[in-house]
């Protein structure tokens, strides 16, 4: 039994069937206990002999006088028992009784508390997902709280629960990526290498391209632009996932699967999904490009240059989450400026005959920092984030 609460009830359940036994009533109705509004109707109460009137022919509180002296309580945590009102069976318990509770921690031990509600519901919920350019900064924190408070608490209600970290690996951040790991690596041997306007600009980067030309040297100075951005992008993805799981377990984080955006694209999924909403009839083709027909706005799924976009990607991921993977539910933490993409994902799962109502999303508002009263503006691009693993070490954990 998990909790005293129900261990009493079980054993007022006993006692009451026993009694019926040994009166020679037959009742082969499942035993009702309840907790009595005012107290001073006892701690619990039975409603039973109530109920036998019509079967045996008498009085709810002769039937229930019978029960009472054919009962056995030695060894519970009854006291006294007493008949009220129409026939009520009231229980009163032992004084103490609640000291009980410690010997049932004590068995149970982090166990205490669980319970079997959620009936082992395949459930995943997937929070903080950063993009791997760089650094986690400290708006990662709250999703990464909100998260994994979560999922120990549905783990604890019966849940069967995946906290499941997905890592964009893939699309236009990574090859800005890409551009910017090129650019320093270059500027090494060359200062005056122009770097993108749009790059990354933090010393994270930095960082990467001389620990890449620390173990190769100038071995890519000379190849071609797409092999070495491989190269460097395979590289620092490596390093900086591994920073990333390292700083979530500093957090006391821990994601069960890590999912690369990446597989995709390798396993077809993308390229399948796509196929399967245009079944529904809701694509199009405008100007070379394929969209999407939404409630408030159309969304681009491939673009004219024949590459899909994100929200094509995500369409396959969660197409993977419910329909690969099984999830009977998915729980998405997501920054309050993703709200408007809530209706979209939801319009994408029911064209694909996936009931809407199995993907939840909770919306967290972003996190500010405050200097001298004033907003301070962060962006990981231009370097100018508070990291994840500063805030850890500025102010604690907790």
């Amino acid at each position: 039994m998990k909790d005293l609460d129900g261990l009493i009830k079980n054993q007022i359940k006993d006692v009451i069937s026993a009694s019926l036994e040994k009166a020679g009533i037959n009742y082969g109705e499942e035993i009702n206990i309840e907790t009595p509004k005012d107290i001073k109707f006892g701690d619990f109460s039975a409603n039973t002999a109530m109920l036998l009137a019509k079967q045996e022919k008498q009085p709810p509180r002769n039937i229930a006088q019978k029960i009472i002296d054919n009962m056995q309580t030695d060894g519970t945590y009854i006291d006294r028992v007493e008949i009220a009102g129409a026939g009520f069976i009231n229980f009163y318990l032992k004084k103490g009784w609640q000291t009980g509770v410690l010997e049932i921690v004590e068995q149970m031990g982090d166990d205490y508390g669980s319970s079997d509600f959620g009936n082992h519901e395949k459930v995943m919920i997937e929070f903080v997902s950063a993009n791997p350019t760089g650094p986690m900064h400290m708006g990662n924190a709250r999703g990464g709280a909100l998260g994994d408070s979560l999922g120990n608490v549905m783990k604890m209600a019966g849940f069967d629960v995946t906290k499941e970290f997905y890592l964009n690996d893939a699309g236009n951040q990574i090859e800005k990526f890409a551009k910017s790991l090129e650019a320093r690596y270059l500027q090494q041997y060359d200062p005056e290498y122009p770097f993108p306007e749009d790059g990354y600009h933090g010393d994270d980067i930095k960082e990467r391209a001389a620990q890449f030309t620390e173990i190769n040297g100038d071995k890519y100075r000379n190849t071609s632009s797409e092999e070495r951005r491989k190269a460097l992008t395979d590289f620092s993805l490596e390093k900086n996932i591994a920073d990333m799981k390292e700083t979530l377990k500093k957090y006391r984080v821990v994601h069960d699967v890590w999912f690369c955006e990446s597989d995709l694209y390798k396993s077809g999924d993308v390229e399948k999904t796509i196929d399967a909403l245009k079944k529904s009839g809701e694509v199009y083709e405008k100007e070379g490009a394929l969209w999407l027909k939404g409630e408030d706005k159309d969304e681009v799924l491939v673009r004219a240059n024949g590459i899909p976009t994100y929200f094509a990607a995500d369409i396959a991921y969660h197409y993977n989450k419910f329909v690969t993977r099984g999830f009977d539910r998915v729980i998405n933490i997501w920054g309050a400026d993703h709200h408007g993409h809530i209706a979209r994902m939801k319009n994408a799962m029911s064209l694909l005959g996936i009931d809407p109502d199995r993907l939840q999303v909770v919306t967290m508002q972003l996190v500010r920092l405050m200097r001298g009263g004033e907003v301070a503006r962060q962006s990981k691009r231009t370097g100018g984030a508070i990291t994840l693993t500063e805030l850890i070490d500025d102010i604690g954990i907790d």
